[in-house]
């Protein structure tokens, strides 16, 4: 079994079609830079999904704009207009912070003051049959090393808003000319 969230587990072949149905978010180093090995990025999403979800409510809940609104049955859009399979479930996803410099534990708090006490509606909506709440974290380096700490004081603060978080690591960019030598 593999777990979900705090609420949810499924068999392995289910994980793949469940996660199959949220898109990976969009993360973009620059592309000059992942050849430099000493850089690294850090990206944080805070995604909501589920079909008891109406993610057109979230943006005024939480006063955040998402930089992806999904609707179960819509397709799905690339960024050049491109249209993918439909969505399985509802999803909004909301990216904290521009630079991709700044630590998982810096852009963690970032978004928990920006969310002031509205962070009790994520655990309302934690809490809610349907409906999974994570924290999406992107890593990666130009070396395919490194990593980040998250303080205590952190996971306090996602564990008391009833936040999954999920890891998704990302090898260096390979460039082909390197390999042949």
């Amino acid at each position: 079994m593999v777990i979900l969230s705090n609420k949810t587990s499924l068999p392995k072949p289910a994980l793949e079609f469940a996660t199959s149905a949220i898109p990976p978010i969009s993360l973009n180093p620059p592309p000059d830079k992942m050849h430099d090995e000493d850089t690294k990025w850090f990206a944080v999403s805070l995604r909501i999904t589920g079909d008891a979800l109406d993610p057109t409510q979230l943006e005024s809940l939480f006063g955040l704009k998402p930089d992806i609104l999904g609707i179960r049955g819509q397709p799905r859009q690339g960024k050049n207009g491109r249209l993918y399979a439909p969505y399985e479930t509802n999803l909004w996803s909301y990216q904290e912070g521009v630079s991709s410099e700044i630590s998982f534990d810096q852009r963690i708090h970032s978004l928990f003051e920006r969310l002031g006490s509205r962070v009790s509606e994520l655990r309302r909506l934690s809490a809610t049959d349907g409906v999974d709440v994570e924290l999406f974290c992107g890593f990666s380096s130009g070396n395919g090393q490194g990593g980040d700490t998250l303080r205590p004081e952190t996971l306090k603060l996602l564990a008391d808003a009833g936040l999954s978080v999920t890891l998704d690591l990302y090898p260096p960019d390979v460039d082909i000319d390197d390999m042949a030598k």
